[in-house]
């Protein structure tokens, strides 16, 4: 009785290790608001090859939104065309951000996942934000 195993030592000192490894590198890592931060407010880029940024209009008496979109996957509308109406103007407007063929809305006013959703949202609001995707999806 009393006896200690030399093995049970070891596994105490590696989880510790482990442990001061782990708030060592949480230490290093940038928070996410340092991140966003850095970018100084430009499109974020949320995995290689894809961008998503925000576009906010408002619809008025008589206007167009000025977009032809397909909703076969049934979760995004893809952008076919921009035409007349508030989305050039909005192309117009921010040149950097402008909305192209093939980009996707994944997002209208918070909701997602559902393109027949989407659509509806946008055909009903008056004020749309649009998060919208450029690059893989």
């Amino acid at each position: 009785m009393g006896n200690k195993c030399c093995a049970a030592e070891e596994v105490a000192g590696t989880q510790k290790d482990i442990a001061e490894a782990q708030r060592s590198a949480a230490a290093k890592a940038p928070d996410v608001e340092e991140a966003v931060a850095a970018t100084g407010g430009a499109p974020v880029s949320k995995k290689i090859g894809t961008t998503e940024w925000t576009v906010t209009l408002k619809k008025k008496e008589g206007t167009r939104l000025g977009v032809d979109v397909d909703v076969t996957d049934g979760i995004t509308l893809q952008i076919d065309t921009v035409t007349a109406g508030l989305l050039q103007d909005w192309n117009d407007a921010n040149p950097d951000k402008a909305v192209k063929k093939l980009d996707r809305i994944i997002s209208v006013n918070g909701h997602r996942g559902d393109a027949t959703k989407l659509t509806d949202t946008c055909k009903n609001d008056d004020v749309l934000e649009l998060l919208v995707r450029r690059g893989d999806f």
